[in-house]
C-alpha cells in the first residue's frame, strides 16, 4: 500500500525549474528538500497537529483506557509504540524528495477510518515553515539572497 501526496506550490516549481536550468547535479538540494519534509513530519507529531496547524482530534477516553490497560502511556497521539513517528524516512535523487513511511497503517491515522472510528489526523504534508526552508535552500543554490523568502 502507498500513499502519495503531492504539493504543488507555483513560487516552489519556479525555483526548481530556474535551478535545473543551472545545476548539473540537483541531488544536493533534494537531499536538503527532503530534509525539511522530513522535518514538517515529525513536527505534526511534536505539536499533535496537521501541518498547517489544525490540532488533532483528541484521544478519546476509551482509546485512553485501553492504551492504559495494554501497558501503554495515555498519549500522545499516533503515538502508542512510537513506530509511526519514528519510521519516517527522506528520500531523494537528483529529480524528487520525498519524506513518507511504509508502515500499513499510517494511511488509516493519516485519512481516518470511519467504519472503525478512528478520525482522520493528517501529519503527512508541508508546513509553512518546512515551504519556507524549501524556499530558502533553494534560493542558497541559485547563489539569490536569502531575504527573497
Amino acid at each position: 500500500m502507498s500513499i502519495e501526496i503531492r504539493y504543488d506550490d507555483r513560487r516552489l516549481q519556479q525555483l526548481l525549474g530556474r535551478l535545473q536550468g543551472q545545476v548539473d547535479n540537483l541531488e544536493p538540494v533534494m537531499r536538503e528538500v527532503a530534509g525539511h519534509l522530513a522535518d514538517s513530519v515529525a513536527g505534526s507529531f511534536e505539536g499533535q497537529a496537521e501541518p498547517d496547524g489544525t490540532a488533532w482530534e483528541p484521544l478519546t477516553a476509551k482509546t485512553i483506557a485501553d492504551r492504559l490497560r495494554r501497558g501503554y502511556a495515555a498519549g500522545p497521539i499516533l503515538e502508542r509504540s512510537g513506530d509511526l513517528a519514528g519510521r519516517i524516512l527522506a528520500d531523494w535523487d537528483d529529480e524528487s524528495a520525498v519524506a513518507g513511511t511504509n508502515l500499513i497503517y499510517a494511511a488509516t491515522h493519516h485519512y481516518g477510518d470511519e467504519k472503525r472510528g478512528i478520525p482522520a489526523r493528517p501529519f503527512l504534508g508541508v508546513s509553512d515553515e518546512a515551504r519556507s526552508e524549501i524556499i530558502r535552500s533553494l534560493l542558497d543554490h541559485l547563489g539569490e539572497p536569502l531575504d527573497a523568502v
